[in-house]
């Protein structure tokens, strides 16, 4: 059962990486067969633990959306679909561990969009003479959007992140 989950999260995060690049979503008919496959497996491989183990998994990543959705959107319902069904197939500490290394990688990717495109010259100049401007005249921080409408296709730090702790295992 270890080498199919494994393999299930592989074909998973390479198809999501795949939908959220190309068409910008992660669909629920990626991610719900896939969450029904780990509650199957873990069920099977394990009865009740397994079974247990995979709601745990479902129940975090709800709990995250619960959590993302009261403070105002951090990530997106296909990331946190896709979460949920890294949960049902690995558990929740692979959800939390996939989450981390996601972060990570995608704070890397954040950078490297802002730099390609400018924003982060851009707003450290803006920030530099809003200080520059409080300091000398008393005038208020000037808060600008900077970044736009940037698109940063999460699914792909998350598949790396997925990939990541599967690696350290």
């Amino acid at each position: 059962m270890h080498t199919a989950l494994v393999a299930a999260v592989l074909a998973l995060a390479i198809a999501a990486a795949y939908t959220d690049l190309r068409w910008g979503k992660i669909f629920n008919a990626l991610t719900l067969p896939f969450a029904l496959l780990g509650l199957t497996l873990n069920s099977i491989g394990g009865g009740w633990e397994g079974f247990l183990l995979s709601i745990e998994g479902l129940g975090l990543g709800f709990g995250l959306w619960l959590l993302s959705s009261f403070l105002g959107r951090i990530m997106g319902g296909g990331d946190i679909k896709l979460l949920m069904a890294f949960g049902a197939l690995q558990g929740p500490g692979f959800l939390l561990l996939t989450l981390l290394y996601g972060a990570l990688v995608g704070g890397i990717m954040a950078l490297v969009v802002a730099l390609r495109r400018g924003i982060l010259v851009k707003t450290f100049k803006s920030l530099g003479a809003s200080m520059y401007l409080r300091a000398a005249c008393g005038a208020p921080m000037a808060v600008s959007e900077g970044a736009g409408e940037v698109r940063l296709p999460y699914a792909i730090a998350l598949a790396v992140g997925a990939m990541v702790v599967l690696a350290l295992r």
